[in-house]
Order: C-alpha cells, then sequence, then structure tokens
C-alpha cells in the first residue's frame, strides 16, 4: 500500500482494512483465499458482480480464478466483462473507475459495455511488488454511480495487501506440493524393492527389517563399512509409521566429544565462545521421526551418558541449559565394531548397550553374498544418470568374473564406484574388463598376499599398509576399505609407528 493510498483511506476504511487483513492473512489455501477475497469486496464496495484474476506462467493470460456475484453464487457468464478496461489496467497497472461506462467517453469503442449493458466499474490491479500479477473487477448492470472514488482508493489498497497474501498462498501451496513430491520420491527410493540381494544371508537380515518396521524399539545395524547400514535404517523409516517425520543422520566417528555433543543436543546462547544465539541440537529436529546414529561405538563416555537419557527418558538438555526437553525419537544406530567386546573392555556403557541393542539386524559382507553381485551391477547400471545418457546396460562375463573374484573390502559402497568409474571409461555399451580400475584387474582374492608363517599382528600389518598404498595415501579411504573407523586406523598406524621404533631400537 502506497503513503499516497493510506493518506486517502479514512479511519473507518483503515479499520476495515486491518479486519480484512486479519482475515485473509490466516488463510493459506490458495481457493479458499480467491474465494474470501472476492465476497470481501463485493460486500465492501456493494457491487453486484466480482471477479478476481490471476496472470498464468509462462502464458501471462489472465485466467479467472473467481467469479461472484452479491449472494456469493458463481456467475454464469463471467466472460461478459469490460475487456478494454482490463486490458487498460494491464497495460497501465493503475486502477480505473467509471460511474456510468455507456456514457464515459474513456469506453465509447467497448462493444462489451453496450453489449452487456454494464455501469458502473471498478477495476485495480494486484501488484506484487511493481509487477501486475492478477486483477480485481467489480461491476454493476443495473445501477449508475455506485461507486466512489473513496471505493477505488480502498480497493487498491486492500488489493495490495490481498496480491501479498494471494503469492503467499500459492508459494505455500507449491512448496506443500514439493514436499509431498519429494516425500513420494525418497518412499519410492528406499522400498524394499529397491534393496537389492538374494542371497541367503541377506534375505534373513532383511526380514529382520520387515518384522521392525511398525514398532518404535531401538535397532542396531551390525556391518563393514559399506554395507548399507544406512540404506536400512532409511528403510524403516520411510517403510514405517514414521515416514511423515524426520530422518535425521549423524556420523560419529572421528569426531571431537564437544563438537558432536553441539551436534547431537544443541546449545544455549552463551553457553561458550561463539554461542552467539540458541541452536537446536539433531534429537530435537529429528522428533517424531528417526535419528540414525553411524558408528555408535566411537562415542566418548560423557556422551554415551546423555544419549542414554534420551533413550531412557525421553528428555535432552541444549549444553549450557538447565532445562529439559521432551522429545519422541526413535533411535537405529550403526556400528562396524563388536559391541560385546567393547562392553566387556569397558569402553562402551553396559546399560547404553543394551538399550541401544534391542533388536540387532546383521548385514553380511559383500564377501559373505558374492552371488548378490552380479543383481547389484545391474542395479547400479539401471539408476546412474551416467550409464543412462550413454546406453550402458551389460557387463560383460570376464569384467563379472573378476568382480566376483575380488574381495570388496569397502563392500557394496565400493563396488558402486567401480560401476561409476568403468562407465565413464567405457566406450560402447558394454563393460568390459579393461573398463575396470587397476586395482580390481590386478586383485587376487584380497589386498594383500597371506604368506604362512606370519603372525596375525604382521598380516594386519601388510594389509594396512597394502591398502593404505591402493588408496594412495587416502586414511579416509583406506578405513572404508579395511571396513573400520577412521578413528580405529589412526590408532592402528599409530601402533604401527611405535612397533617400527622399538625394533629400529
Amino acid at each position: 500500500m502506497s503513503t499516497e493510498e493510506l493518506k486517502q483511506v479514512d479511519k473507518e476504511g483503515m479499520l476495515a482494512l486491518y479486519d480484512i487483513s486479519q482475515v485473509i492473512n490466516s488463510i493459506q489455501e490458495p481457493e479458499e483465499l480467491f474465494n474470501r477475497v472476492m465476497d470481501l469486496v463485493i460486500s465492501t464496495t456493494k457491487a453486484e458482480r466480482g471477479l478476481l484474476m490471476i496472470k498464468e506462467q509462462p502464458s501471462g493470460e489472465l485466467a479467472v480464478k473467481v467469479a461472484r456475484n452479491f449472494q456469493r453464487r458463481p456467475i454464469e457468464n463471467p466472460d461478459e466483462i469490460s475487456q478494454t478496461i482490463l486490458s487498460q489496467v494491464m497495460e497501465s497497472g493503475e486502477g480505473t473507475l467509471t460511474s456510468d461506462a455507456k456514457t464515459d467517453p474513456r469506453f465509447s469503442g467497448s462493444e462489451s459495455v453496450m453489449l452487456y449493458n454494464i455501469l458502473s466499474i471498478i477495476c485495480v490491479p494486484l501488484k506484487k511488488q511493481d509487477q501486475t500479477i492478477g486483477l480485481i473487477y467489480v461491476d454493476s448492470r443495473t445501477t449508475r454511480n455506485v461507486f466512489t472514488e473513496r471505493d477505488k482508493v480502498f480497493l487498491a489498497a486492500f488489493a495490495n495487501m490481498a496480491a501479498i497474501s494471494i503469492e503467499n498462498a500459492r508459494l505455500q501451496a507449491r512448496l506443500r506440493q514439493e514436499n509431498l513430491i519429494l516425500k513420494e520420491e525418497i518412499s519410492r527410493q528406499y522400498r524394499f524393492e529397491n534393496i537389492v540381494g538374494q542371497s541367503t544371508k541377506f534375505l534373513a537380515a532383511l526380514s529382520v527389517v520387515e518384522k521392525v518396521l511398525e514398532s518404535n524399539v531401538p535397532v542396531l545395524v551390525q556391518g563393514e563399512s559399506g554395507t548399507g547400514k544406512e540404506l536400512v535404517a532409511k528403510a524403516i523409516h520411510y517403510n514405517g509409521p514414521r515416514k511423515e517425520k524426520n530422518f535425521v543422520a549423524q556420523y560419529c566417528g572421528a569426531l571431537p566429544e564437544t563438537l558432536l555433543e553441539s551436534e547431537l543436543f544443541g546449545y544455549k546462547k552463551g553457553a561458550f565462545t561463539g554461542a552467539a544465539a540458541n541452536k537446536m541440537g539433531l534429537f530435537e529436529m529429528a522428533d517424531g521421526g528417526t535419528f540414525f546414529l553411524d558408528e555408535i561405538g566411537d562415542i566418548s563416555p560423557a556422551i554415551q551418558a546423555k544419549l542414554l537419557r534420551v533413550l531412557q527418558d525421553g528428555e535432552m538438555r541444549r549444553v549450557g541449559d538447565t532445562q529439559s526437553i521432551k522429545v519422541d525419537v526413535r533411535v537405529i544406530s550403526a556400528t562396524n565394531r563388536d559391541l560385546i567386546q567393547e562392553v566387556k573392555s569397558g569402553r562402551f556403557r553396559e546399560d547404553l548397550f543394551y538399550r541401544l541393542n534391542v533388536v540387532t539386524i546383521n548385514l553380511p559382507s559383500l564377501r559373505e553374498r558374492q552371488s548378490d553381485i552380479p543383481l547389484l551391477c545391474r542395479h547400479f547400471l539401471q539408476t546412474a544418470p551416467a550409464a543412462k545418457s550413454k546406453g550402458i546396460d551389460q557387463i560383460e562375463n570376464k569384467a563379472l568374473a573378476v568382480l566376483m573374484d575380488y574381495s570388496w573390502p569397502g563392500n557394496i559402497r565400493e563396488l558402486e564406484n567401480v560401476i561409476s568409474y568403468a562407465v565413464v571409461m567405457a566406450k560402447g555399451q558394454t563393460i568390459r574388463l579393461e573398463d575396470l580400475p587397476d586395482q580390481i584387474k590386478t586383485a587376487r582374492n584380497g589386498s594383500a598376499t597371506v604368506v604362512s608363517g606370519q603372525s596375525m599382528r604382521e598380516m594386519e600389518k601388510n594389509l594396512i599398509i597394502a591398502t593404505l598404498k591402493s588408496c594412495q595415501g587416502n586414511r579416509r579411504q583406506t578405513a572404508e576399505q579395511l571396513g573400520i573407523s577412521l578413528r580405529t586406523l589412526q590408532y592402528k598406524l599409530k601402533e604401527l609407528k611405535h612397533d617400527d621404533a622399538v625394533s629400529q631400537a
């Protein structure tokens, strides 16, 4: 609403605008808002008929969204209006008023005015900033001088407010639709038919997943890195009763305790240097939904105690806060460690272990389900955009035999990466042996050669060194291929350096 328009609206009009704004701002559905706006316009101006039109994108044509009479009923012939006035207002972006269109020289050439016996008219633009997004049109075909200049100013001011409400309602509706589409797409992505595998061990794990869908019990997913633990967690969430709420995931390995605590539980303003505002924790974000904690075996004793409280009481506190916050979260955790051994060694709380381990799902490594490798390869080719664009849908038998012979320390994640690499390298529509990475073609049943007479420690050392070399010194990738956390790898490398120093001494 412009300053000039405000000056011309009297106190009664301002109060009416305020009341109207309260009504229209409370409506979020576009269709309901269109009808309510039109009813308010007709009742305020005492018009016989009213139309609300919106410019459609990308055509730019005006579309009638609502056409009603003073009895709040639909108009039988909404096209019986002054097209001349519509064109003038759209082009100028300014409202217009006529008390007697038949005698008004501005409309002497308007056939619709004469044909439809239109007398009094007000038409004002709906504007979003400087852009006209539509029109409000009211008229009377039985009485002259129905509308005044005050009505025009009032309607122009009202139209400015209505335009904002209409745009907000349309945006909200679009966001709701996009959110619905996104949720449906995610649900399709994590349906059980998209979890590929037919091997006995894998189907046994999948049967447990199906059994826990409708419950809220905590689930512990165990398996090597890259076996699909997060995929299983998402399948549980998106096929269960919490699918309409958030799925939140947090990797707990190799994160400092203070940072992980802030991420999980949030913090209160002023809790520490740099805490300039309150921060919501991931547990709050997951309220009503599912929280997936990856590498749960790596969390510190202090975090373990706080996590236990969430599981026991459904309560948490932000860092630096004294007030507890209630949260309703289903926890799914994952680890590649032997948590029972961690409990025995005192590194993991026994009471927390039993809280997390209500149901255990053991995911087999890819080495234990080699018969699934052809199925997985076909799945990756069908879902990879690069493979679709190049028309690649086959793997030659020689290449497939090498893939099935490989030990896959990085499991399914490594296989997916290998297929992506081969798709890039492939020249035809079939992946051939020469398209595979060198480390796959040259490997034979493992990353390091097993030599009889070696101790377990020596074998572990050789395996770590060989994998580290094959990953060109990338420790994170090495940890993934070995099926251990980065923190564990760093600890083992430190031990190896210590052993070498001792032997050299």
